[in-house]
């Protein structure tokens, strides 16, 4: 057993748990100072201060590994909407056939302030005036409006858009080398009103078929954080739900059950530590069944932090950035798993706000 993982309690830990924020700037993924595998607190190393940086070997850091491209994408140099080219209308009649029941599954959480958030996000909801307007006309209307502050596309249940996440293939800060979905540049895409290519607003609407396996019924308890799932892990649960994985075909989704769901707003320190998850391993078989959307009931989907301490989050960026492949995070499968309702069509059209990284909304599996 890793030394680096709690024990399977759900109980608080004594030591305040580390933010995630934290843990991407100290793996190098916020800010353009960062060093890529450094972490801190029960990611294992301690963070180089700048008196100990100074103080440091006088050789500089060795090169990083080379990136080899992966562009342009294999739906063409200027696609912008990734693996949802996927539903065509041929997917959707496919979809369509495998309802049985008509039944609706809601797959997203509510949102509200006390809910999980990473690192220094925030969400708050208020109804100005309280009626917000009124009264009008001789029948006294009144009226609600809500301002909501957020980071609308990565809170709560969230869809990340393919301008979410990128590699930086040259110098740090670099933008003409920071590399994103089909290659493109942070110079050619970023920009403080909104993304200039690859926001979300490009991504088709998804309707397809949907496969869910029980990684915490083949364990026989919730997994931890830093425990990844395995592609023995993957065929093992299609084993036991009578799933054949021949049947998970190129355009579907496929998501992940891990129990880590159950510390939502019971145990968040915890919850927002690390999670368990999905791996290159499994990653590689997702883009070799060339599937649309990976998705799970934690907040990255893959495992965190990952076993090679001199990675951070490259589930991310071998299936969003460099395949296009789409990623559903904090959804909930309970209705789904007490009805031993393992496939269905999973439904979901991310809100088309112009340059945006992500999407909230509410997917819906109908069985």
């Amino acid at each position: 057993m890793d030394e680096n993982k709690q024990a399977h309690s759900d109980a608080p830990v004594d030591a305040p748990a580390l933010e995630r924020r934290d843990f991407l700037k100290t793996a190098g993924l916020l800010g353009v100072g960062g060093v890529a595998g450094a972490a801190h607190g029960k990611f294992g190393l301690a963070p180089v201060m700048p008196a100990q940086a100074q103080a440091a070997a006088p050789n500089p850091a060795p090169p990083r590994m080379a990136e080899t491209p992966w562009w342009p994408s294999k739906w063409g140099a200027n696609d912008e909407a990734g693996a949802s080219n996927h539903i065509t209308p041929e997917k959707v009649l496919e979809a369509v056939r495998s309802i049985r029941d008509g039944r609706i599954y809601k797959l997203g959480r509510d949102y509200e302030a006390a809910m999980p958030l990473f690192g220094t996000r925030a969400f708050a909801l208020r109804i100005p005036g309280a009626p917000t307007g009124g009264p009008f006309g001789e029948n006294k209307l009144v009226y609600n409006d809500e301002f909501l502050a957020t980071e609308i596309g990565q809170v709560g249940t969230q869809f990340d858009g393919l301008g979410h996440i990128g590699i930086q293939m040259g110098r740090d800060g670099d933008k003409s080398e920071m590399r994103f979905y089909n290659g493109v540049t942070g110079a050619e895409m970023l920009d403080a009103n909104g993304l200039k290519k690859n926001g979300v607003e490009k991504i088709k609407p998804l309707f397809t078929r949907g496969h869910l396996v029980d990684i915490q019924a083949v364990r026989g308890r919730m997994l931890d954080a830093g425990e990844e799932i395995s592609l023995a892990d993957v065929r093992a649960a299609l084993q036991r739900q009578n799933m054949q994985e021949s049947d998970i075909r190129p355009g579907d989704a496929i998501f992940f059950h891990t129990g880590w769901g159950s510390l939502w707003m019971k145990n968040n320190d915890r919850y927002n530590s690390g999670e368990p998850g999905i791996g290159l391993e499994v990653a590689r078989w997702v883009i070799e069944r060339d599937l649309c959307l990976t998705g799970a009931d934690t907040w990255a989907v893959e495992v965190v932090p990952n076993p090679d301490k001199n990675l951070a989050f490259v589930v991310h960026a071998e299936l969003q950035t460099k395949h296009g492949i789409h990623n559903h995070e904090n959804l909930v499968f309970d209705q789904l798993l007490a009805d031993r309702k393992y496939q269905f069509v999973y439904i979901f059209a991310p809100t088309p706000i112009k340059g945006a990284t992500g999407s909230s909304g509410c997917p819906i599996a109908v069985t």
